[in-house]
């Protein structure tokens, strides 16, 4: 579209709500309420739109990243099993803490 044309429909636009303003002010503001309900309506919706489909990815991406990070933390949990069954002094000193962690 023509900037020239953009421009002059805008002007017409104008000459046109100033006409209607003054013959019937009612309708003018009936008219200007209406469009602005329209123009929230559309972008409630839009927005509604985005925001579930950006929350959409994220739980689906959170999901997976949970799944790995449970996969990585029973890993660690393993290894650390694996070092305290191979020092009984490592033991020792860990069932000491948890002992004392237990009192407290």
């Amino acid at each position: 579209m023509k900037w020239s044309v953009f421009l002059l429909g805008g002007l017409a636009g104008a000459a046109a709500a100033a006409y209607v303003a003054k013959r019937r002010p009612g309708m003018f503001a009936w008219a200007t309420s209406a469009a602005g309900m329209a123009m929230s309506g559309v972008s409630r919706r839009a927005m509604g739109a985005v925001v579930s489909r950006k929350f959409g990815e994220a739980r689906h991406a959170s999901a997976a990243h949970k799944e790995g990070a449970a996969r990585d933390s029973a890993g660690a949990w393993g290894q650390i099993e694996m070092m305290l069954n191979s020092d009984p002094g490592l033991k020792h000193q860990v069932d000491a803490i948890k002992s004392e962690a237990k009192t407290h």
